[in-house]
């Protein structure tokens, strides 16, 4: 399942303060489950997803409700909200559509830029992350791995992506259009993080070769180094905005990066406006800093405004692939329900086969030992294939107990799986955890 919010269920300033604590979320659902009472943890796996306009959490549980029992508090813990107001925030969903979802957001098709060319990137980013924190159950892998080569046949077949639409580059078009990104005109950039480095490129490939870099934390000469452009000190810093008209701010530093001191200070006697590029969630740029004269904001709210959609045609197509995407993985996961069955059967043989050939070592020589051992191994390949076939027809069509119940009967062979929640049987409950999505 999947518990989430985006741009389009919450104001940004709500979402920013949901994703407060996003980092280490996913290594805090696999620690802080308490045992007490013999139980265990609900949660098999975790994955997160945030970005500049969206916080997702992609949970493999065990335990339906004990599992979105479990993210609400540690969302809330994190967050510093109640954890009421956590389950009125984010929205579940179970089942295929979480696969559905998924492949939607990771082909851009979600996005507050429609086709945008880096939520593959973080989407990838998030299976790492979880990867490395060790909550990567298999069923997420298959998940993630699947919704990346969506995203890739979108992007290849569709053109959506390709032109690097994102929202750094709707929020450049923006300064353009106002006369802030002019070719050759210097532009400052603080912070040196990863969206710095979209920046950096973006503005590039804009003709912007005069780039300033100032980072609070003290890394711009090593990103300057790497990026063609000029560490800035905090003594030279209002120097340098007296002399751009373009400021991104991307460090992170939540306001306190440009103060309304160093603005005056830098802009004094400047006879053009400022511009300020703020595409963070928790804002670089203060509420005092946007109150000034000659100061303009260019920020999520900005870029929303002015994202048109892409042509019918490319997001029909787009769209289209997503579909027959999520029935191949749902096709795929059916399929997968039975292989606990086929590979007990194919043990069941085997042993049957070794059991005899333990027989057969003792009567004949080495070589004709093993050219019936050969032979009894083809045998009982052919002899298995059609029940493996069987195995994925009748899961596909749902009828994978008729096919558990023929093993019992035929061979006594006895799997007990655990029963499953769909979403048909989750969604009664849900009232009191949001809403769920079809």
């Amino acid at each position: 399942m999947v518990l989430g919010a985006s741009h389009h269920d919450l104001e940004l300033s709500d979402l920013d303060r949901l994703s407060a604590g996003a980092d280490g979320l996913s290594q805090a659902l696999n620690d802080g489950w308490s045992t007490a009472g013999g139980h265990t943890n609900p949660i098999d796996g975790s994955a997160v997803l945030a970005t500049c306009n969206r916080l997702e959490i992609y949970i493999d549980a065990n335990r339906f409700h004990d599992a979105v029992d479990a993210v609400t508090a540690q969302v809330a813990r994190k967050s510093g909200l109640d954890p009421d107001s956590v389950a009125q925030m984010l929205k579940v969903r179970v089942g295929a559509p979480v696969a559905a979802h998924l492949f939607t957001v990771a082909s851009g098709l979600d996005s507050m830029v429609v086709g945008e060319a880096e939520i593959s990137g973080q989407v990838a980013k998030a299976l790492r992350e979880s990867q490395n924190s060790h909550t990567a159950s298999t069923a997420l892998n298959r998940l993630f791995q699947s919704a990346s080569r969506t995203a890739k046949k979108v992007t290849t077949h569709t053109g959506l992506g390709k032109a690097g639409r994102s929202v750094a580059s709707v929020a450049l078009d923006v300064a353009a259009e106002g006369g802030a990104l002019e070719p050759g005109a210097p532009v400052l950039i603080i912070g040196t993080g990863a969206y710095a480095r979209v920046v950096a490129a973006a503005l590039r490939e804009r003709g912007c070769s005069d780039l300033f870099v100032y980072s609070p934390s003290g890394r711009a000469e090593a990103f300057a180094r790497t990026h063609q452009a000029v560490p800035v000190s905090a003594a030279e810093l209002p120097a340098v905005i007296g002399k751009v008209s373009l400021v991104v701010a991307c460090s992170g530093t939540t306001g306190g990066a440009l103060t309304p001191e160093l603005l005056g200070d830098g802009r004094s006697g400047a006879g053009r406006p400022l511009v300020i590029i703020d595409l963070a969630l928790r804002a670089d740029v203060s509420v005092e800093v946007r109150r000034l004269e000659g100061i303009q904001v260019i920020d999520l709210n900005t870029v929303a405004s002015r994202s048109a959609p892409e042509q019918t045609e490319a997001l029909t197509a787009a769209q289209d692939m997503v579909i027959a995407a999520v029935a191949e993985f749902e096709d795929d996961l059916a399929v997968r329900t039975l292989d606990p069955a086929v590979i007990a059967l194919r043990s069941h043989v085997a042993g049957m086969v070794e059991k005899e050939m333990v027989r057969l070592r003792g009567k004949y020589d080495d070589s004709v030992a093993a050219e019936l051992e050969h032979s009894m191994h083809r045998l009982t390949r052919s002899l298995l294939h059609t029940p493996t076939l069987r195995a994925q027809q009748l899961a596909r069509s749902g009828e994978g107990a008729g096919y558990l119940s023929a093993l019992h009967t035929l061979f006594g062979i006895d799997l007990n799986s655990p029963p499953t929640v769909s979403a048909g049987e989750a969604s009664p409950n849900l009232e009191r955890q949001g809403h769920l999505a079809g």
